[in-house]
């Protein structure tokens, strides 16, 4: 049995259930270590509010807390955010076989690597970077992250294709890189699209939308990273008499898309507020078509993989790092350039043209969004550690 202590900044809904099934294998022995329980309950920066997720984050495996010492703790983006030095004793407490890390993003990152090096113990870095917003970076910062893949790092656990080509082009060998695709709960909301898919008729009813309305779906903070200001602006332009635009999500945003909603008398948009995991699903089974324009920063996109679940067809902006992987164009979906407002308009129109397969175009998501599954991350994480 080989020992994994799986290292995270706080638990995640989305990567719990993943937690879940490397528990349950009989080869591993798993130990997870979080930096702080921001999500059980606390404030969630972004979304502006306390959040507390009604699916089950801390059941199912083996965990710990670290003290977290940060004046001002927070994640998201904060690299002081995060300070635990007992990351030291923790580590060499358990002494695993292979630590399992997301990135370099806060200072006990950095703990975490350094006193895996002391010990000697193999990192497997498991980062989101996709090479395509790497674009315009600095050389020294470039330099950076090379040394510390060289001197810190045992093996890469690539996410996708974009970011693969983050390491490649940051002098790591192909032979160190193994496949574990960016996933969610593929299980749960295949379960949930197959017990509501025959129930549009009636949610769209609940929420009061016509039977035969064309409806877009947006889920996200409501964030300058997510640019919901750009689909906003792009379905106002759109102007179809049947098109109806949901924003699930909340954030800093939402006083300016009111506003903009409001001032060009846009009933046919709806602003939900922020929609839990379990009751979410509606939503995505009532969806003709899912948009995701996000920018800088949106290193992957795990909502397309929930919405690709739901057989929906997509629109994703090309700087959003799952496109390579999850976007085939004009078979399951279209791209546009990032914040071409214009470009997304035109790629709406081709979603609502008769000519527009959009029961075809879903039903490949659904199929594409299979090799993208927990299973498949378990199976690349055996090949790194063998």
């Amino acid at each position: 049995m080989i020992k994994i202590t799986y290292v995270l900044s706080h638990p995640i809904q989305y990567i719990s259930p993943l937690l879940q099934m490397l528990e349950a294998d009989s080869s591993i022995q798993l130990k997870v270590c979080y930096f702080t329980d921001h999500t059980i309950g606390g404030l969630d920066r972004q979304f502006g509010q306390k959040i507390k997720w009604d699916i089950p984050l801390l059941e199912g495996y083996d965990y710990h807390f670290v003290k977290n010492y940060s004046p001002q703790p927070a994640v998201s983006g904060r690299f002081f955010g995060l300070i635990n030095p007992g990351i030291f004793s923790f580590l060499r407490k358990e002494n695993p076989d292979f630590i399992i890390i997301h990135g370099w993003g806060y200072v006990s990152s950095f703990l975490t690597l350094l006193s895996a090096k002391i010990f000697g113990l193999p990192v497997l870095m498991r980062a989101e970077s996709p090479q395509k917003q790497e674009v315009g970076k600095a050389k020294l910062l470039r330099a950076f992250k090379k040394n510390l893949f060289k001197f810190f790092c045992h093996k890469f656990l690539y996410i996708g294709q974009s970011n693969k080509e983050f390491y490649l082009a940051h002098s790591v060998k192909e032979s160190r890189l193994f496949f574990t695709p960016y996933s969610v709960d593929n299980r749960r909301f295949r379960n949930q699209y197959e017990q509501l898919k025959g129930q549009n008729t009636e949610l769209r009813k609940k929420y009061n939308l016509k039977e035969d309305a064309l409806v877009f779906l947006f889920v996200g903070k409501y964030i300058h990273k997510k640019r919901p200001m750009d689909l906003i602006r792009a379905f106002h332009q759109l102007n179809h008499p049947k098109a109806q635009l949901i924003l699930v999500g909340e954030g800093a945003l939402r006083s300016e898309m009111e506003a903009y909603i409001k001032g060009n008398n846009l009933n046919c948009i709806t602003l939900t507020g922020f929609i839990n995991q379990q009751e979410i699903a509606e939503y995505y089974t009532m969806a003709d078509a899912f948009i995701l324009p996000s920018g800088y920063g949106e290193t992957w996109g795990l909502v397309v993989n929930e919405a690709m679940n739901f057989n929906l067809p997509l629109i994703v902006s090309e700087l959003v790092g799952c496109t390579d992987d999850l976007v085939h164009e004009g078979q399951n979906g279209f791209t546009f350039p990032f914040g071409d407002v214009e470009q997304l308009k035109e790629k709406m129109e081709k979603m609502l043209s008769t000519e527009t397969d959009l029961q075809k175009m879903g039903q490949l998501s659904g199929q594409i969004i299979e090799k993208y599954s927990f299973e498949n991350i378990i199976e690349g994480i055996k090949q790194a550690i063998q």
